[in-house]
């Protein structure tokens, strides 16, 4: 669910040198007594703002949305992301901002294209978050040499499901960019059904009825280094796996069979052994990890049972835990694990709370891509030494 805007908390996040540079490229707010306002005091600025003509209202709250989404740990992860790899010469100044809403801002005006580019990957990282985000594994690893082509083949191929199939999305506009990860994403964008909306239109006090076409989005990732895709798409499986076919065939030109039911993206059946080790690795600085909710669908069972751990508790609770459900009679032979919760906590520095990350798997799903990509990183490579995932290296 996307985050409440408030215009005004974003102007009191932003230091004011910065709203000033802002503003004056953009040729507005001369009027603004910039040099005897105080920090976070912005009834003036927002007032001048709001007293622009409509269009350029408008265009600054664009700006002033994306600056929101950015302003969190996660958007602040990715801005680094991106200002590490286009220019880390400037690696200082961003750090030296003093919010992350003022991370953000400085990015919008001294890197633009980082900007843009890390508004669209906060998107993703927050859709992956969500239910209809779908994994599949065991693809061709192929390295893409990702041309205007194949992107129009992308949107022929999305154009030519959804048409037919949906009477919508008969036209296609793909943006594709390459994360320094390497994962290369598709970002999707098909016209929705028509639809008639109430809007007050330029400074018109009334409400008028307009028909507008809007656009959904599918989202596509693929990690040529281990063979699978990612898809942001709405609606279950008579959607997903027809969109994977489509992908494959008009990105890595390969015919594919739906995804295997019996090869799931995540094995997590070994986790019912009794006081399962999860080793860490030493770099990662994990003080200690553990699983704090198991789902278990016992054989020949049509439901499941959920079992969590005391949080206080020793690191091996969810086991203890676990036999005495054994001992009341329930069955682990067979039985399959529908979700694992875990949770990694951080050696500290001394000062304050000791950092800490909690997530979730299931056989076909994570929201590990919900996390800033420091804390992901450390979570995939968690997942390879548990065994939950393949070791591309073994």
């Amino acid at each position: 669910m996307a985050k409440p805007f408030d215009p005004r908390k974003v102007l009191k996040q932003i230091a004011n040198p910065l709203l000033r540079e802002f503003y004056t490229r953009r040729g507005e707010l001369t009027d603004v007594p910039w040099n005897d306002l105080s920090e976070h005091k912005i009834d003036a600025i927002f007032e001048a703002w709001q007293a622009l003509p409509e269009r350029q209202k408008l265009e600054v709250q664009v700006i002033l949305r994306d600056i929101y989404e950015l302003a969190d740990h996660r958007g602040r992860a990715v801005l680094a992301e991106e200002i590490l790899w286009r220019c880390p010469d400037r690696a200082a100044e961003f750090e030296a901002q003093a919010s992350k809403a003022d991370n953000a801002m400085w990015v919008y005006l001294n890197v633009p294209e980082a900007f843009d580019e890390a508004a669209l990957f906060a998107r993703a990282d927050g859709l992956a978050a969500g239910r209809y985000w779908n994994r599949r594994n065991s693809l061709p690893k192929k390295a893409l040499a990702i041309d205007q082509q194949m992107c129009g083949q992308l949107a022929e191929a999305l154009t030519s499901f959804y048409g037919p199939t949906q009477m919508r999305g008969r036209h296609c506009h793909i943006v594709h960019y390459r994360r320094s990860g390497g994962a290369d994403y598709f970002f999707a964008y098909l016209d929705d059904y028509p639809d008639k909306h109430l809007v007050f239109d330029g400074h018109s006090d009334q409400p008028i009825v307009r028909a507008d076409r809007y656009a959904f989005e599918n989202v596509f990732v693929y990690n040529a280094g281990d063979g699978s895709m990612e898809l942001f798409a709405q609606g279950g499986k008579k959607v997903w796996e027809p969109l994977q076919t489509a992908f494959c065939e008009a990105v890595l030109e390969e015919q594919i069979d739906p995804a295997d039911p019996m090869r799931p993206a995540y094995k997590l059946d070994h986790l019912l052994r009794p006081d399962f080790p999860l080793p860490t690795d030493p770099a990662d600085g994990v003080e200690e990890a553990r699983i704090t909710l198991l789902r278990i669908a016992p054989h020949g069972s049509g439901g499941y049972i959920e079992i969590k751990a005391d949080p206080k508790g020793h690191r091996n609770d969810i086991y203890r835990k676990l036999e005495r459900w054994i001992k009341a009679g329930i069955a682990v032979e067979g039985a399959r694990v529908l979700k694992a919760s875990f949770h990694l906590t951080f050696q500290g520095n001394g000062n304050g709370r000791q950092p800490t990350m909690p997530f979730d798997v299931t056989p076909n799903s994570s929201n590990l891509k919900s996390k800033p990509d420091e804390q992901r990183e450390v979570g995939e490579r968690c997942l390879k030494l548990w065994k939950v995932v393949e070791d591309d290296e073994e």
